[in-house]
């Protein structure tokens, strides 16, 4: 009777270490997931940051010519456009660092 219940509290104890073990996997898995999606948001940054910087020369340079008016306006609603998905990119990224950072401490 006590040689049953050693059994099957080892079962146990074997089935909550492979549970346990499977969690890590998963974690590790969604935290390397999280940071490829951060890698790409600071792509898409960079990317952004560099166009609102092009556009805002672009449009300072049309400006100098008055005949470009329409075109001075059109580039500078871009402009800022790009800015908001900009400001809207970092907030994205600083939420996936967190869940990233989350995962890779649950993991460990």
């Amino acid at each position: 009777m006590q040689n049953t219940g050693n059994q099957y509290r080892l079962q146990k104890i074997s089935e909550m270490q492979e549970q346990l073990e499977a969690e890590k996997q998963t974690r590790t898995q969604l935290g390397e997931k999280y940071k490829k999606g951060v890698k790409a948001v600071d792509a898409i940054d960079y990317i952004l940051a560099s166009s609102i910087v092009g556009l805002s020369n672009l449009g300072i340079g049309l400006l100098a010519t008055i005949i470009a008016a329409p075109a001075v306006i059109t580039t500078e609603t871009i402009t800022t456009a790009a800015g908001m998905l900009f400001i809207l990119s970092r907030q994205d990224n600083r939420k996936l660092k967190h869940k990233a950072a989350k995962h890779e401490k649950k993991s460990v």
